[in-house]
């Protein structure tokens, strides 16, 4: 999501058009610069937290009886990459040296055609280097699974330098620079039905996810706004992983149960772009209070040939923290109030629930592959402690929209952040006083439309348009008068090595 920053006189300022991290600590803008002995420090915590990790799963290996079921037999016919299978050497790598490669690069071009902040192009690109180490294949640690990966962010977003919304264009968008993202090791007990993965990973890699939104390029539809823009340096999430203990339990097939606490700033405290904060992605706090989550999933129907399966899911998170009111001081006073003493009022805890919904509702017949599906994620905050108070996403997808291309896939869909009663209060009070001439918006609405062209095993290309209603919400970011809808379309590049 965009970085920005609200002072107590209710403006939103940019302090870096290439942050892109929400900051929900009140005060003033400071820079540091970030010398060589934090990188130092940081690659030496990384090494003592990869020796912990190893450390936990030869703990934990002796214990478990169950053997890794053996991996299916990849379809030569079908690549999955565009280099293929290496003469061999891939296979040969997974199932007799336990070792996975991964590399893709996602490369686009979006302008901005009218309204938000002005028009132009830009380009931006994201890396994704990764390894996946079978422990039972390489150490004898039987169901033991080892995975660390590394980002690598170019390119100038088009949400900050040209529309100037709250809910990112581009799901890629991020502080240029290289660090690490994932880094977890996993174990599986009876028989598979339980996992615990201890390590680091952002909160929307296995949470608040209906895999039909995942086709969208907008950030909305991974990760909420609301969070996003409520939690400190904006919580976990990509490009800023935090330390974190996981344990999903499936005692059958319809059912799964996950819980989840994370470290509760994955920067730490600080004013300015929490990705400088947190330049390498090493930082590994472990003081800065726990956010914890719970969902429940329950899977539908069936995905055979004319099934047309679902999940369901209903989920909490807890911020154990501390966050200000939006609105008043500690004496009762408006913010917006020039009698005020500009201190807002705190509050300890901060929570959310929400519901998430992925159904197949079409299938042609015999062909699992295609169809229509519908997804949505709604949630709900408390309004005297969030910025955002309610997202609602929801849209479509159509796989394999045309007969002969069953790999390409179609969606529309819409994203939905609502600022909270007390925001919108402080905005009115705003214009009370006399610090601005109109009041908040309310909200900031994402209409996307996008088609994924499968061109070649691993290469994909992907047009994409989004309308963007009240851009920022009406909130003031450097300008004069609220920014017009915009619209900005571009083309991604997805290239799976």
């Amino acid at each position: 999501m965009v970085w920005v920053w609200r002072e107590h006189i209710g403006h939103f300022r940019q302090a870096s058009k290439a942050g892109y991290r929400c900051v929900a600590n009140p005060g003033r803008i400071v820079y540091s610069e970030h010398s060589a002995s934090n990188e130092t420090n940081a690659m030496t915590r990384a090494g003592s937290f990869v020796a912990l990790m190893i450390f936990l799963a030869a703990s934990v290996a002796g214990d478990a009886s169950a053997q890794t079921p053996p991996a299916p037999e990849p379809d030569a016919s079908d690549p999955k990459t565009l280099t293929g299978n290496w003469g061999g050497l891939r296979d040969t790598l997974e199932k007799e040296h336990g070792v996975t490669l991964g590399l893709q690069e996602q490369s686009e071009v979006f302008g901005n055609l009218s309204g938000g902040l002005r028009r132009g192009t830009v380009y931006t690109g994201l890396t994704t280097a990764s390894v996946t180490l079978d422990l039972g294949t390489i150490a004898g640690w039987s169901d033991t699974t080892f995975m660390v990966s590394i980002i690598q962010n170019h390119g100038r977003g088009v949400t900050p330098n040209l529309v100037g919304n709250l809910q990112t264009i581009s799901n890629v968008e991020a502080t240029r620079g290289t660090k690490l993202y994932n880094l977890w090791v996993e174990k599986s007990f009876l028989s598979g039905n339980l996992t615990i993965r201890v390590g680091q990973e952002g909160a929307n890699d296995e949470l608040m996810l209906a895999k039909s939104a995942a086709t969208f390029i907008n950030s909305s539809f991974g990760y909420p706004a609301l969070m996003a823009f409520g939690l400190p340096s904006g919580g976990p999430n990509y490009p800023l992983a935090a330390p974190m203990v996981r344990a999903q339990y499936k005692p059958d097939s319809r059912f799964t149960v996950i819980a989840a606490a994370f470290d509760g700033d994955p920067a730490g405290p600080g004013t300015n772009d929490p990705q400088i904060r947190d330049r390498t992605g090493t930082a590994f706090r472990l003081r800065d209070g726990v956010l914890g989550f719970l969902e429940l999933w329950y899977a539908a129907g069936s995905d055979g040939e004319a099934g047309r399966p679902g999940t369901y899911k209903l989920g909490a998170w807890y911020h154990s923290g501390r966050f200000s009111d939006p609105l008043h001081d500690t004496t009762g006073q408006s913010l917006a109030s020039p009698a005020s003493n500009g201190i807002a009022r705190q509050y300890h805890g901060d929570q959310a629930v929400y519901a998430v919904m992925d159904q197949v509702v079409w299938r042609p017949y015999r062909d699992k592959n295609r169809g229509l599906s519908v997804f949505a994620l709604g949630m709900t905050a408390p309004d005297d402690r969030n910025f955002t108070s309610l997202f609602v996403q929801g849209g479509l997808n159509w796989a394999g929209p045309v007969a002969g291309r069953p790999k390409d896939v179609a969606g529309l869909a819409l994203a939905y952040t609502n600022l909270g009663n007390a925001e919108r209060r402080y905005g009115a009070d705003l214009v009370r006083f006399g610090s601005a001439s109109t009041p908040f918006r309310g909200h900031e609405t994402i209409i996307e439309l996008t088609y994924q062209y499968a061109v070649i095993p691993g290469l994909t290309l992907q047009p994409d348009v989004q309308y963007v209603i009240n851009p920022g919400a009406g909130v003031p970011n450097g300008q004069v008068s609220p920014l017009k809808n915009a619209v900005a379309a571009g083309m991604r590049a997805t290239v799976v090595f």
